[in-house]
């Protein structure tokens, strides 16, 4: 399995419960789906409706580095009756920059936010595509998203004419074709990226 390692600002998490404070540092990522299928991801997981991709979850082990969650701890999460795919989704949201896209922004003429680049030092830009209530914000009208590789995802508006659609895909494959860790050279609804369990 490639190491799973970005930096992440690790959580105080003042609980003395150790299942508290463990899951308090979970957090959702996008993996490749051939992990899955070779038995090379060790822990809990959803195949996606996106083609070739899997959601999995990570553990911040230090300020620097994160960690599959092990089967092990998921299950005594559930034995414990704690919802941490539920946890895991808000963690993330805690972590992420507000408003999402930050100056990585494309906008039209009137001010409107059509594109936004999803890329940060703590390497979960992609995972933030699972935020949808704070995308649908940006994208009132829709939108659809793209995860080229593991540290930058895009979201932008559904509907594009030919030359903005031509830039986004020039975007995708230019990530996807020169990352060390590509993900995904497509383009996917967002419902696309919602587990079963979610």
């Amino acid at each position: 399995m490639p190491p799973l390692v970005s930096p992440v600002a690790a959580s105080s998490g003042g609980s003395q419960d150790p299942a508290s404070r463990a899951v308090s540092r979970v957090l959702p990522v996008f993996i490749l789906s051939t992990l899955v299928e070779r038995g090379a991801w060790p822990g809990p997981h959803s195949l996606l409706p996106a083609r070739g991709l899997a959601l999995g979850w990570t553990e911040v082990v230090s300020a620097d580095a994160l960690q599959p969650v092990f089967a092990e701890t998921s299950q005594m999460w559930d034995a414990q009756g704690i919802d941490w795919r539920a946890r895991a989704l808000e963690n993330l949201r805690e972590r992420s920059p507000q408003p999402l896209g930050g100056a990585g922004a494309l906008f039209r003429d009137s001010g409107e936010t059509w594109l936004i680049s999803l890329t940060s030092a703590d390497g979960l830009g992609p995972s933030r595509l699972l935020l949808a209530r704070e995308l649908a914000q940006i994208f009132p009208r829709g939108y659809r998203v793209a995860l080229p590789e593991r540290n930058r995802a895009f979201a932008f508006a559904r509907e594009l004419d030919r030359e903005d659609l031509g830039l986004v895909e020039h975007l995708i494959e230019r990530s996807y074709s020169k990352s060390d860790q590509p993900l995904s050279p497509w383009i996917f609804d967002p419902d696309d990226l919602v587990s079963a369990e979610a």
